[in-house]
């Protein structure tokens, strides 16, 4: 295969002997993830680079993230390369820690990272460890039984029966009113075992629903969440109203905008100045 032409190999020639510094600053504030992953980046293409802060920090406007070294091919690629992962894993972790402060009792959940590209899988994680944002329902082994597995099952009951062959293992049953009302999807799902019920319409009046049937039920022990479009409205209402486990806020962080960076290589001054 022919070697891909690139232009910057000629370009750079009458500068490739020399070594350059550069900087990535913030141009916002935000709080910083995927520090790792630029390293590793910064390796691969032959850059020194120093990290000044690390995963979990919060940056303003000004702030320097990282300091680079290099030829000015490695720094050009750099510039390419190092910005895109920090400034998105970044952005996915400021949004999911605004969220956390406005409940900082609720746990929450991003559900929605199963539905991102598996190579960001990685920078999604780092940006929720973060922030204190969870990939999962609760933190021990659990059956998560969503609408697509009550549907092959045939039911909630028939599915959480299938479910009972794991009794050390929380069950989680998804509520959407497919079958009966949710009130009646509530009793049926707390009479065969369930442990969680995720109400996953989105809505408030079916989120009272549940809670006052579990609370008029405290044998069965068993813990509400919800989903459903989350947005940070309605993140403080479940907050202040209701009796809530866990909330799943997928779409509200994978909607965050980058957090903004830029990369200034060093200004080399002329000879004699």
């Amino acid at each position: 295969m022919a070697e891909t032409f690139d232009i910057r190999d000629p370009l750079f020639l009458p500068i490739s002997d020399r070594v350059f510094g550069a900087r990535v600053t913030a141009t916002g504030p935000g709080l910083v993830a995927g520090i790792g992953e630029a390293l590793a980046s910064a390796n691969a293409i032959g850059v020194a680079i120093s990290a000044e802060v690390q995963d979990g920090d919060w940056v303003t406007s000004g702030d320097i993230l990282l300091s680079l070294q290099g030829g000015a091919k490695a720094i050009a690629l750099a510039e390419d390369r190092i910005l895109g992962p920090i400034m998105m894993a970044s952005g996915w972790a400021t949004r999911a820690a605004e969220l956390r402060h406005l409940a900082p009792n609720m746990r929450l959940v991003c559900g929605g990272w199963k539905k991102v590209p598996n190579e960001v899988k990685p920078l999604l994680h780092k940006a929720l460890v973060s922030a204190g944002v969870a990939l999962r329902m609760v933190d021990e082994p659990f059956v998560y039984l969503d609408k697509n597995y009550l549907r092959m099952f045939g039911g909630i009951r028939e599915a959480l029966t299938a479910a009972s062959i794991f009794p050390d293992r929380v069950k989680v049953v998804q509520l959407r009113g497919e079958w009966g009302d949710i009130g009646a999807e509530t009793k049926e799902a707390l009479e065969h075992g369930a442990d969680i019920l995720m109400v996953d319409t989105g809505s408030l009046a079916h989120l009272d629903v549940v809670c006052r049937i579990v609370r008029s039920r405290p044998e069965a022990r068993a813990r509400v969440a919800f989903a459903g479009g989350v947005t940070p409205a309605t993140l403080m209402v479940l907050a202040s109203r209701f009796e809530v486990y866990a909330v799943d806020i997928g779409g509200a962080i994978l909607d965050a905008p980058l957090l903004d960076l830029r990369l200034d290589v060093e200004r080399r001054h002329p000879a004699g100045s």
